[in-house]
């Protein structure tokens, strides 16, 4: 078990998270590239923040035409759940919206 999966089990088993879900491709690119890009438990915390606190359910690194991003899912304090993309590299909010 990589250092990262060790990581992400801890994570997982500490706040109730699945682990992120990663394309094979995705997964090996973000591997070989994760010094460039925010860590996942980073992307958890911005993307939580982004919507007033609440529980991540689901943390994913993406890579495709619109970039490399993570995709988080937030379930709100109000009970809302958010889908939160996220900036891989610099952690910025690029889309926030309440999944119906």
């Amino acid at each position: 078990m990589t250092k990262l999966n060790k990581t992400l089990l801890a994570l997982a088993l500490a706040t109730g998270i699945s682990a992120p879900a990663l394309a094979d491709d995705d997964y090996r690119y973000y591997e070989q590239n994760r010094n460039q890009f925010i860590s996942h438990e980073r992307a958890a915390e911005i993307a939580s923040e982004a919507v007033g606190g609440g529980r991540i359910t689901d943390v994913e690194f993406d890579r495709d035409f619109s970039g490399d991003h993570f995709e988080v899912e937030v379930i709100s304090k109000d009970g809302h759940e958010y889908d939160v993309i996220l900036d891989a590299k610099s952690g910025k909010v690029l889309a926030k919206k309440i999944d119906r």
